[in-house]
């Protein structure tokens, strides 16, 4: 009789254990390209590093620096660093995100950074709408397109999105 109350005891904790491992899975790099270029044709990205850089970075504030950066190889995270009045890093921490874009990212830990909450910053990615890709291109080509006919993204970054959109195999 302990037998089969032990086997559903070891399921349960197994399917307990697959539902947290998928919760914590990193953003897909597609989905954070995408959040790149629809942040920056909403203007939330301030400015966005080209992905012919080592690190591709969204600047979402300036005082504190606060950026997310991922790449095909790092996971999408939010980074906030202050300085000290005289120079010199003050205090800096970083959280990983989990989820997908569009409106389900959700931070692997969520407690505020130097005195920030990053929640507030994880809410408004979480806000970007998801430009629909028009016919013929990806969504990270409508997106990045788009945010340089707003002005927000020079044509050279775009075009570097779009490149890496088209290497990954993005939709």
């Amino acid at each position: 009789m302990k037998m089969p109350s032990l086997a559903i005891a070891g399921a349960a904790v197994a399917a307990l254990m697959s539902t947290q491992v998928r919760a914590q899975a990193p953003v897909p790099t597609c989905q954070a390209l995408s959040l790149y270029a629809n942040a920056a044709n909403t203007g939330l990205c301030r400015s966005l590093s080209p992905t012919t850089q080592n690190h591709w970075v969204c600047e979402l504030g300036d005082n504190p620096d606060i950026h997310t950066t991922f790449n095909a190889a790092n996971n999408l995270h939010i980074t906030v660093r202050t300085l000290n009045p005289g120079g010199g890093v003050q205090c800096q921490g970083n959280s990983q995100f989990t989820g997908n874009f569009p409106g389900a990212l959700a931070l692997v830990n969520g407690a505020p950074i130097c005195n920030v909450n990053i929640q507030n910053y994880a809410a408004r990615l979480n806000a970007v709408p998801q430009l629909p890709a028009a016919p013929g291109q990806t969504r990270v080509q409508t997106a990045a397109l788009a945010a340089v006919a707003a002005g927000r993204l020079t044509i050279q970054v775009a075009q570097t999105y779009i490149n890496t959109a088209a290497a990954q195999g993005c939709p």
